[in-house]
């Protein structure tokens, strides 16, 4: 009986930190989950898998949980797998829609195992948020040019 209430706690406890609405229609979570790298890898791997209106899906032969709140942000979760560079870690990608309509990227990272690897990784990740944000960026500016004067703004 103890585990059932500490898992129902650990949603619970997921749910509140994520901003999920209860009782609401889809239970669309309203603020972005975040990592708490504390819990560990295994941890954070059991909890994120549970958030309401969580996909989960395997990119690249990676496990990937996202979660969304569309037209606002979005979040990729990604857990590395044995034999990667830099397992265990977690990474959290955020897409936060700007009001210029240019979605920036945002990463964190939990790692637990090599150092260095892990330093490898984090700064990979803030090289492709960088690319991400710029590409968004251009294409709005493209989208810009492309629409008449005379036309409704979106």
């Amino acid at each position: 009986m103890r585990a059932g209430r500490a898992i129902a706690l650990a949603i619970a406890t997921i749910a509140a930190a994520s901003g999920i609405r209860s009782g609401s229609a889809g239970a669309e979570p309203v603020v972005a989950p975040d990592l708490d790298c504390s819990v560990g890898f295994d941890a954070l791997h059991n909890q994120l898998s549970w958030l309401p209106g969580a996909q989960r899906e395997s990119v690249e032969g990676r496990d990937v949980v996202t979660v969304a709140n569309p037209d606002v942000w979005r979040v990729e979760i990604r857990f590395t797998q044995s034999g990667e560079p830099a397992h265990p870690a977690v990474t959290l990608r955020k897409f936060v829609k700007q009001v210029t309509g240019v979605w920036t990227a945002q990463s964190k990272a939990c790692g637990y195992g090599d150092r260095a690897q892990f330093d490898a990784l984090m700064a990979a990740l803030k090289v492709e948020d960088t690319r991400l944000t710029n590409a968004s960026r251009d294409d709005v500016e493209r989208q810009k040019r492309e629409r008449s004067p005379l036309s409704p703004m979106p």
